[in-house]
């Protein structure tokens, strides 16, 4: 073999570990089945304090509209931050991409009474008291 077929072999065994380095692509089947639109999704690996938004912009209507995102990144575990156009926020925490393809959104508990009537307790006490 000549020296210049060996250096040829050489720089491209050592080029190919240079080629497998980059982010590997994961795709995520979202299908929003809440009563809300979804405004951000957002991937961050575990415990990370930045993420990336998914939905770039774009809107998930409720009621089964779904979509399919792309996350590169070499970690498969991540914790996606979800917000919807009322406010509300769900977190799905460790979940796999690379173990997992889709994840269905589904509709989020009722706030509890106590909350939900927290805020006209103190009108309607402040009425009744007002009648006397």
């Amino acid at each position: 073999m000549s020296r210049l077929s060996v250096f040829a072999l050489l720089a491209t065994v050592v080029a190919l570990p240079a080629a497998y380095a980059r982010e590997r692509t994961h795709y995520l089947y979202l299908v929003n089945r809440a009563h809300d639109a979804i405004v951000s999704v957002t991937a961050s690996p575990v415990d990370a304090q930045e993420g990336r938004e998914l939905l770039a912009g774009a809107r998930l209507a409720g009621g089964g509209e779904a979509v399919t995102v792309q996350l590169d990144s070499d970690a498969c575990v991540h914790d996606l931050h979800i917000a919807f156009a009322n406010g509300r926020r769900a977190l799905y925490p460790a979940f796999d991409l690379c173990r997992q393809r889709g994840l269905r959104v589904m509709p989020l508990p009722a706030r509890s009474r106590e909350a939900a009537l927290a805020g006209g307790a103190a009108r309607v006490q402040g009425e009744t008291a007002g009648s006397d």
